[in-house]
């Protein structure tokens, strides 16, 4: 079955369980909590939540190991609730009034109902992971519980950094990689572990798995990069080099300020007009910034298509279809 086919069956089987799993839970008198959890998840007004990309990776590594998608859903839940956990707070940390189109949890409920929104969604994300002692054991559950804590604390290590690079001009390129790494690669790396775990894989190949997370995860993440100052605003929707724009201490952004003088004046501007927030874009490119980051992205690619060779040497229709998802994750434009 080509990836066109079966992404989709799996992102409804996706939507159900989150969906069923969610309308379980007893609100009691808290009821308006319930709703803002719906809403975040897109399910309150039908313009929908994001892609769900991170429970499809557990689920095609668990397929892609001989196992099969009942035993793995309880992970593929939780990885997306604790995923939600994180925009909710990200949306309130970046001050951010829009997601998938419409105000955000806090631009809607406040900042400190949104607080309470996002802690409600890592504990159920907890339950939800918890439910691997049905479908697969206990010690399987017990795994999953560990590391996906581990890896939230890593998540918020990472955010500390992302956070605490706004006011430091001088943040080395090795530490901004080590920061994604922790925010982002650290949980596609857990989605395609945990996959591999409750499809009864053996420990090395939990492991190589979690290494093509990990190296998909930094591909992602830095081809988004690229994308919030190079991308096609007809393709991304968004403004042209929107992250100059935002102010992001991105990669490209980062080696510019290493390289460029001309980029480091330009970036000292307050108020940058679109002219020059062109021309920052401009300056990074001229300084190799737009190369060094495609480089960069590039090798984590090779990295991570490496690892599924070695994994899977005679694909099954799983493996073949997570190849392909690599793919479009990694050549994006969007």
């Amino acid at each position: 079955m080509h990836l066109e086919e079966k992404l989709p069956q799996l992102v409804n089987a996706i939507e159900d369980g989150l969906k069923g799993y969610l309308s379980a839970v007893d609100f009691g008198h808290s009821a308006e909590l319930g709703r803002m959890l719906r809403y975040h998840m897109g399910w309150e007004d039908g313009l929908g939540g994001g892609k769900r990309l991170r429970p499809a990776l557990t689920l095609l590594c668990a397929g892609a190991c001989g196992g099969e998608v009942a035993a793995a859903m309880p992970a593929a839940l939780g990885v997306e609730f604790v995923h939600n956990f994180t925009l909710i707070h990200d949306d309130i940390q970046d001050g951010s009034p829009m997601r998938h189109g419409r105000p955000t949890v806090w631009t809607r409920w406040g900042v400190a109902q949104a607080v309470n929104a996002g802690d409600a969604l890592f504990s159920i994300a907890q339950l939800a992971l918890l439910e691997l002692r049905q479908t697969c054991s206990e010690a399987v559950a017990l795994w999953a519980a560990r590391e996906m804590n581990q890896v939230c604390l890593r998540l918020i290590r990472g955010q500390y950094l992302d956070m605490a690079f706004e006011g430091d001009d001088e943040v080395a390129l090795e530490t901004y990689l080590a920061m994604i790494e922790g925010k982002t690669a650290g949980l596609i790396a857990f989605c395609t572990a945990v996959g591999g775990m409750a499809a009864g894989a053996a420990a090395e190949t939990v492991t190589r798995l979690g290494d093509f997370g990990r190296h998909l995860g930094m591909a992602f993440q830095i081809q988004d990069d690229y994308l919030g100052i190079w991308g096609d605003p007809a393709v991304t929707g968004k403004s042209a080099a929107s992250d100059l724009l935002a102010r992001k201490k991105s990669l490209p952004v980062l080696f510019g300020l290493r390289e460029s003088a001309d980029f480091r004046a330009l970036w000292g501007v307050e108020q940058p007009t679109q002219a020059q927030i062109d021309d920052m874009a401009d300056q990074l490119a001229a300084c190799g910034a737009a190369e060094y980051v495609r480089q960069q992205a590039e090798t984590f690619t090779q990295q991570a298509f490496a690892d599924l060779e070695r994994l899977f040497p005679r694909p099954n229709a799983d493996a073949q279809a997570l190849g392909a998802l690599t793919e479009n994750l990694v050549h994006r434009q969007v």
